[in-house]
């Protein structure tokens, strides 16, 4: 598993979603599956076990994270112009339709993880410790997938097995019957499965889930239902197993310096050394959130043909600015256009980045589309990162593994279960201000959720900025999401305009202009589920679609 991903495209005929029907016609020099399960030895395990995490990768890569932070305010759709990828303006603008395709991607995507998941469930038999450790991250990662699937639809149908060909059709499931899956697969799977050896010891396990892994995503699953006390038990645990700490530099989350470090506790494996089969998972992560070289004068330290998606908006700049000041994790996370341009050829005090290539005083090369002028640096794509045996030059990777559980957000779960009322509120304020310490700010003075200088909702947003679902989930669980989004809409805009930064900015003077007035929608409660995808309706008479849509 560490040493290769293997690709079992041969032998799965995977389902593209949980309501369509699949011709079993037998192939010529394919294994019948059945027969391979049944007869897998050691090796033939850990090839399954490696198509469920690919089936991560495979969701994560793309549509969802781009879909998971266009949808909050806290960045741009982006890319050349206007008219690039209009699918996902529409997160941005939450003017969604049911035959949205990124939408469908996502969806189809969870669902074929499911069924790669069931497989190994309920056809791997034998009591070898190699097969119980596969049965129980296939458990865990079927919770990741339902946990996706439940925050973005709610109630979705619960495909815990292979289906017959008279189940295809299933109906919606009421979501607390999703829920209490997600919990039992994570709790199965925690009872099973290894902690690491030590503080250092991830590296040798790699990108795979652990005992400490499966309980904090429980303990995320048990927050999201407002379980404070389950959840904080779950954390105490983690916390008290001593494998985990924050790393002392922010700036090293999602760079190849952070890869396996004491604060992730699950991260999904970019390495080249890791893939044999590096065409099927192509990394389209980086590709699409660098900076696009057409639209500014490059800096070397970074790759020179990214896509220029999810620029960040002026609405989380400001507001990490003022919350964070100059420190460093605003630094590593969001700069403004004057901070971005300083060179450290020429010297500049502060400077992060060096231009062998800009006209004095003006940095962009054309105009630079998305861009209320600041710039985000958290998860572009580094040169330093980046694997030099690339496919091609249009697809290379980067080698930076993606957090998807750190450590920071055990100690704050475990302080926002404080201030509700389950654990100590005592370490509960201890553990906030770890994390705060880190960013550079002073001490919270207590446990509060929704204070603007020390509140933990607060914290949450500029730790988390840009990883994974955070900052959308966060909202949909305390139920802000409608508030939040009219809010920036009314004081920033975001969501109804979109920028363009001119060519003849300078330094201390952006020429930023909103020309492109499109098509939005207020946001309401019927926001807070995503539609079913139209062609699952279709499909499946059963399904009902969510209201609103």
């Amino acid at each position: 598993m560490k040493k290769g991903i293997y690709i079992l495209i041969a032998l799965l005929g995977l389902f593209t979603s949980c309501s369509q029907n699949v011709l079993e016609i037998p192939q010529k020099s394919v294994d019948d599956l059945d027969a391979y399960i049944a007869a897998a030895d050691e090796d033939a395990v850990m090839k399954l076990t490696a198509s469920i995490y690919y089936g991560i990768h495979n969701f994560y890569n793309r549509p969802w994270f781009l879909v998971a932070n266009e949808i909050t305010g806290d960045n741009y759709t982006g890319g050349s112009d206007i008219a690039d990828h209009p699918y996902h303006v529409q997160f941005s603008t939450h003017a969604i339709t049911a035959d949205n395709g990124q939408l469908q991607e996502s969806w189809n995507n969870l669902y074929n993880l499911i069924y790669r998941c069931n497989l190994i469930i309920d056809k791997l038999e034998g009591s070898e410790a190699y097969k119980q450790r596969a049965i129980a991250e296939a458990k865990a990662c079927r919770a990741y997938a339902f946990y996706n699937l439940v925050m973005q639809w709610g109630n979705v149908p619960l495909v815990d097995h292979l289906l017959d060909p008279d189940e295809y059709e299933m109906a919606n499931t009421p979501k607390e019957q999703v829920w209490a899956k997600v919990e039992q697969d994570l709790t199965e799977a925690a009872a099973v499965l290894p902690s690491k050896s030590g503080k250092n010891g991830q590296k040798a396990i790699g990108g795979r889930w652990t005992k400490e892994a499966c309980l904090g995503f429980l303990a995320k699953a048990q927050l999201a239902q407002k379980k404070y006390a389950e959840a904080s038990a779950n954390l105490k645990k983690v916390i008290d197993s001593g494998l985990y700490e924050l790393i002392p530099d922010y700036g090293k989350i999602m760079r190849l310096a952070g890869d396996y470090c004491n604060e992730y506790l699950f991260e999904l494996d970019f390495h080249a050394n890791n893939r044999t089969e590096a065409a099927a998972i192509r990394n389209d992560y980086y590709n699409y959130n660098g900076l696009r070289p057409s639209l500014i004068n490059h800096p070397d330290e970074l790759w020179n043909n990214s896509w220029g998606f999810l620029n960040v908006t002026k609405a989380f700049a400001i507001e990490a600015i003022a919350h964070d000041g100059n420190g460093p994790r605003r630094m590593a996370n969001v700069v403004t256009y004057d901070e971005f341009i300083k060179n450290k050829a020429t010297g500049d005090e502060g400077a992060i980045f060096t231009y062998t290539k800009r006209t004095p005083g003006i940095n962009p090369a054309n105009n630079w589309y998305g861009s209320d002028g600041y710039a985000r640096l958290k998860g572009l794509t580094y040169t330093a990162d980046k694997d030099p045996g690339n496919i091609t030059e249009s697809y290379a990777f980067s080698n930076a593994n993606i957090p998807i559980l750190r450590y920071a957000d055990i100690l704050l779960m475990y302080a926002e279960c404080a201030a509700n009322g389950a654990g100590d509120k005592a370490l509960g304020l201890q553990y906030l201000n770890e994390v705060r310490a880190r960013a550079g700010l002073a001490p919270a003075p207590a446990l509060d959720m929704d204070n603007a200088e020390y509140g933990i909702k607060a914290e949450r947003r500029f730790e988390f900025f840009f990883e994974n679902a955070e900052r959308w989930y966060d909202l949909l669980r305390w139920g802000d999401f409608v508030k939040e989004m009219g809010r920036i809409l009314d004081k920033y805009g975001v969501g109804r305009y979109y920028p363009l930064m001119y060519a003849d900015s300078k330094p201390g003077a952006w020429h930023v202009e909103y020309p492109y007035v499109i098509e939005w929608q207020k946001v309401d409660e019927h926001h807070t589920l995503l539609p079913i995808p139209y062609n699952e309706l279709v499909n499946n008479k059963n399904l009902v679609q969510n209201p609103g849509y």
